[in-house]
């Protein structure tokens, strides 16, 4: 077997997924435990309606997050709150991304600055229970209304949490869904909203999640489309997010329903289905009032919807976009199978060839769903580079890793990992300069996690050069 052969034996995919088992029970202990514990303990005072970029935990001072406190912030009154998960680590990112949400709703978003790829589930859980003690200690928290919120790793880390831990609300998964354990005992009295951009590489797994993972389950949940790739959403995005945790706790509490605020989303709602009906755009009118139902049910009067959803299910056009989606999908997985064998071979010049014909089917196929559809195999081969650069420099298999950071420029000549593992090559290798213009290139596209940067021995050799001090500077600068 040759160094690439046993390299690409590394878990392309599933190396995000964790695996463990878990007691319920005991999850459900330790969440009452801390509920009592919140009573007795005395409230801080923080700044309120800034982003906090760090807060070091008490009981451990080795994690923090990054907090956003609303300006209506009261140590008198409990505040619902979201926990965020970043995939890497970047608590600030989402909590500065969706404060202004945090605001609108009067919602604690709290981001953990450790939860990220590459952790074991045991030390996931230890992170967030970390986190949750640390907050609840601290501020005035609703412990009935918790809520998490993660991206791609930090997805399945939250799910998995939620579908373990009793004292969780809801969770919001973005980009992912598969939970990060193998529970095979999930509760049934949460609720599950997804997020997926329609490039997104994860998108299948969401649509699957949801409509099949879930179903049958007591489990009250949701997706939401967007347009765009494996990323955070837009907040307008997350802002339909926050408004299903309001409806969700409505129909929990009777007491906090807001009639105006329901009618008048609800309305535009059914006014885009009476569009897409008189312009005959049946399949975007079934999965809006699949939407609006799975929203509102409980909450208003849905006659209007649920008349013009039975009447889409005998629908042709509705009939055959589902079982387009149904080919559309299965047609990807198996793009994606095929195109992921060129790992198994050092054959650079097929990776040429396969990449530059997989662009050129984006730029010209006409049919939208198409596109996305090799967008999405675009994005997951990338991640496949990613997996493959990765596990190879931990084994050291230099040779596989060179190889492996040309193929992952060619796929994706913008992403700046890319051009950081062929740094750490070059570095590896002697190759001084070669190391500085990848360097380079990775800054040009977006690298700026500094301490990464200063940590990584392979650049100790370069370090003392003007060229190192100067791609230290372009970060600091951005």
């Amino acid at each position: 077997m040759n160094t690439y052969s046993k390299v690409i034996s590394i878990a392309i995919v599933t190396s995000l997924l964790f695996s463990c088992t878990s007691n319920i029970n005991k999850h459900q202990e330790n969440a009452n435990q801390t509920k009592d514990t919140v009573v007795s303990t005395p409230k801080e005072n923080f700044p309120k309606g800034q982003v906090i970029d760090k807060i070091v935990c008490k009981n451990n001072t080795s994690q923090s997050y990054a907090l956003y406190l609303p300006s209506t912030y009261s140590n008198d009154k409990l505040y619902p709150v979201v926990y965020a998960f970043d995939a890497h680590g970047t608590g600030k990112l989402p909590v500065a991304n969706y404060k202004d949400l945090a605001e609108k709703y009067g919602y604690i978003i709290a981001g953990s600055n450790n939860s990220k790829n590459g952790n074991a589930w045991e030390e996931s859980e230890h992170i967030a229970a970390e986190l949750f003690m640390d907050v609840q200690n601290r501020l005035s928290i609703n412990t009935a209304r918790v809520y998490l919120l993660g991206f791609s790793g930090g997805a399945r880390v939250v799910n998995g949490i939620a579908i373990e831990n009793g004292a969780i609300a809801g969770v919001i998964c973005c980009g992912a869904a598969a939970p990060g354990t193998n529970s095979t005992h999930p509760r049934n009295n949460y609720t599950w909203l997804g997020i997926a951009g329609l490039e997104d590489f994860n998108y299948t797994e969401m649509r699957k999640y949801d409509m099949v993972d879930l179903a049958g389950h007591n489990v009250k949940h949701g997706l939401i489309t967007f347009d765009g790739k494996h990323e955070w959403c837009p907040k307008q995005v997350m802002d339909e997010a926050f408004w299903w945790l309001e409806l969700c706790e409505m129909r929990n509490n009777k007491s906090s329903i807001n009639d105006t605020m329901v009618k008048r989303r609800i309305t535009l709602d059914i006014k885009q289905i009476e569009k897409y009906m008189q312009s005959k755009q049946f399949f975007n009118a079934y999965n809006l009032c699949k939407k609006t139902i799975n929203f509102y049910d409980g909450l208003y009067d849905l006659s209007y919807c649920f008349k013009t959803f039975k009447t889409l299910q005998t629908n042709d056009d509705v009939d055959k976009g589902l079982k387009d989606e149904d080919t559309l999908w299965a047609k990807e997985d198996k793009l994606k199978n095929y195109y992921v064998t060129g790992f198994q071979s050092n054959d650079f010049e097929r990776w040429k060839k396969e990449i530059g014909s997989l662009n050129q089917k984006i730029k010209t196929e006409k049919n939208k769903n198409d596109v996305q559809s090799y967008k999405r195999v675009l994005g997951y081969l990338s991640l496949a580079a990613y997996m493959q650069c990765s596990g190879a420099l931990k084994q050291n298999a230099i040779p596989a890793a060179e190889y492996f950071c040309k193929v992952y420029v060619l796929i994706d000549p913008t992403n700046s990992e890319a051009y950081y593992f062929t740094a750490i090559v070059n570095a590896k290798e002697g190759k001084a300069n070669e190391a500085i213009n990848a360097l380079n290139g990775a800054v040009k596209n977006g690298f700026k996690d500094l301490p990464r940067l200063q940590n990584e021995i392979a650049f100790d050799a370069i370090r003392n050069s003007d060229d190192y001090r100067n791609v230290l500077k372009q970060i600091n600068e951005q």
